[in-house]
C-alpha cells in the first residue's frame, strides 16, 4: 500500500510540473473570461448558455490534462527506459498501474477543482449582473454536473492506462483513447437512432450492424451517462436513481480495465 501511495505522489507532482498543465489552464480561464463577454448576447437565455459554457470548458480542460499530460505521465517510464529501475524498487508491477492510475485522476481532480473555482467566480460575477436570469440556478445541481465531469475523467484514465499497457506508443495511445472518448460520447445516441422506425426503414441498416452496435455499446464506455448539463441549465432536479446508477456504473467499468491493464502488465517484456 504504501508503494503504491508513494508512486501515485510521485505521478501527482510530475503532473504538476509539466508545463502543458498551465497552457490547459491558460486555454480554460479564456473560455471563462469569454464566457462573461458574450453572455450578454443571448439576453434570454444567459443563464443557461453561461452554465453550458463553463461545463463545456470544465469537460475540454479535463480531456486535454488526461490525453496530453495524463498520458505522458503514463508513457515516461517506459520512453525513457526507466521502467527497469522502478520495477526493481518493492512494486510490483499490478502495484504500479493501481499507483500511476491514482496518481494521474489525483493531478486531474486537483486541476479541475482550481478550474471549478474560477468557473464557480465566472457565474457568480454574471449571476450579479444578470440576476433576473438565474432564477432556476441551482448550486447543488451545478456542482453534481462538475462532480460528474471529474467522474467522466476518471474513467478516461482507466482506458488511457489500460491501451498504455498494450501499446509501447503515446501516440497510439493517444489515437485509440480520443477513439474511445469520442465513440464514448456518442454511442447511446447511435444505439437510441437504429431502434427507431426511421433507421428501420433504410436498407443499408441491417440486422447483423445492429447486433454489432449493441455489442459495441456494451463493450465502450457509455460517457453521456455523466453528462448532467442539461439539468444544471435549467435547475432541474437529477433524480437520485440516476447519480447512484452512474457511480455504480463507472467503478465497474474502471475496476475491470484496470484488471485487464494489470494482467496485461504482469506479461509485458521490458528492453
Amino acid at each position: 500500500m504504501n508503494s503504491i501511495l508513494a508512486l501515485s505522489m510521485i505521478t501527482f507532482k510530475e503532473g504538476i510540473r509539466n508545463r502543458t498543465l498551465y497552457g490547459i489552464a491558460l486555454l480554460a480561464l479564456f473560455l471563462f473570461g469569454l464566457n462573461i463577454t458574450v453572455a450578454g448576447f443571448f439576453m434570454r437565455d444567459i443563464g443557461k448558455v453561461s452554465v453550458d459554457m463553463n461545463l463545456a470548458a470544465l469537460t475540454v480542460a479535463g480531456i486535454l490534462l488526461v490525453l496530453f499530460v495524463g498520458i505522458n505521465l503514463m508513457a515516461k517510464d517506459i520512453d525513457k527506459k526507466t521502467i527497469q529501475l522502478v520495477l526493481s524498487k518493492p512494486i510490483t508491477r499490478t502495484q504500479y498501474i493501481i499507483g500511476k492510475y491514482l496518481g494521474i485522476i489525483l493531478f486531474v481532480s486537483a486541476s479541475l477543482i482550481v478550474l471549478v473555482l474560477f468557473s464557480s467566480t465566472t457565474i457568480l460575477v454574471l449571476r450579479t449582473i444578470y440576476i433576473d436570469y438565474f432564477e432556476n440556478f441551482s448550486w447543488g445541481i451545478f456542482f453534481i454536473a462538475c462532480s460528474f465531469i471529474f467522474i467522466k475523467m476518471w474513467v478516461l484514465v482507466s482506458v488511457v492506462v489500460f491501451f498504455s499497457s498494450i501499446t509501447t506508443s503515446s501516440l497510439i495511445t493517444l489515437i485509440f483513447s480520443s477513439s474511445v472518448y469520442v465513440a464514448g460520447v456518442t454511442i447511446e445516441e447511435v444505439v437510441f437512432y437504429i431502434r427507431t422506425e426511421l433507421a428501420s426503414q433504410e436498407e443499408i441498416i441491417t440486422e447483423s450492424l445492429k447486433d454489432f452496435i449493441d455489442i459495441v455499446s456494451y463493450v465502450l464506455p457509455n460517457l453521456s451517462v455523466y453528462d448532467f448539463s442539461i439539468e444544471a441549465a435549467h435547475g432541474i432536479a437529477v433524480e437520485s436513481h440516476r447519480i447512484f446508477l452512474s457511480l455504480g456504473y463507472s467503478f465497474f467499468y474502471i475496476a475491470i480495465l484496470l484488471i485487464l491493464a494489470a494482467q496485461i502488465f504482469l506479461r509485458r517484456e521490458f528492453n
